[in-house]
């Protein structure tokens, strides 16, 4: 049939006709539900749409609910074009992206190379004397003067930073590390 014309007055009897009344219909008919009441209307779209039928709110009313079968049958399977929409994924590589990025010359790492055991060419000399160097520099000290309290009191520069709270005039932490038994 290519349109079937039904009334009913309860979502049950709406749950029991579904099935018939999609078998009965070719692809493409058109079911038109008379209902006896408008709160009726909402309550049929559930059961229409679990029985295989696509509602149609533009053709329906208050008191007439308006559905049709798909035209497509149930399991029904169509081709894919399987050339149309394949993406090449060489051009989504643009050229620039393959080149590794550039590193900066100020980032600070030495590419000095570390002295031998026995240096006879005087790397081993001038490395020490840097280290004695950086050993003598002034010892630290901060401008904001709650260094021993902790990182939330500390000024952006302070030489503590990430280090814990100490007792002022304190310079290095002493741990308590004794047994709790």
């Amino acid at each position: 049939m290519d349109e079937l014309k039904v009334s009913a007055n309860s979502t049950q009897e709406i749950q029991e006709g579904a099935a018939g009344w999609n078998e009965s219909l070719r692809p493409g008919g058109k079911l038109m539900l008379s209902l006896a009441n408008e709160a009726l209307v909402a309550e049929a779209k559930l059961p229409l749409l679990l029985g295989g039928f696509v509602i149609s709110l533009e053709e329906s009313s208050e008191k007439l609910l308006c559905a049709s079968k798909p035209e497509w049958e149930t399991g029904a399977s169509a081709p894919l074009k399987l050339g149309d929409d394949v993406v090449d994924e060489d051009e989504l590589l643009a050229a620039d992206g393959l080149e590794p990025p550039s590193v900066p010359d100020d980032v600070g790492c030495s590419t000095a190379r570390k002295p031998c055991a026995n240096c006879t060419c005087g790397r081993a000399d001038q490395l020490a004397a840097e280290e004695a160097h950086d050993a003598d520099a002034a010892p630290l000290s901060s401008s904001c003067g709650n260094c021993h309290k902790g990182d939330a009191f500390r000024c952006e520069g302070c030489p503590y930073l990430g280090k814990p709270a100490f007792k002022p005039g304190e310079e290095k932490l002493i741990l308590e590390m004794t047994d709790d038994l």
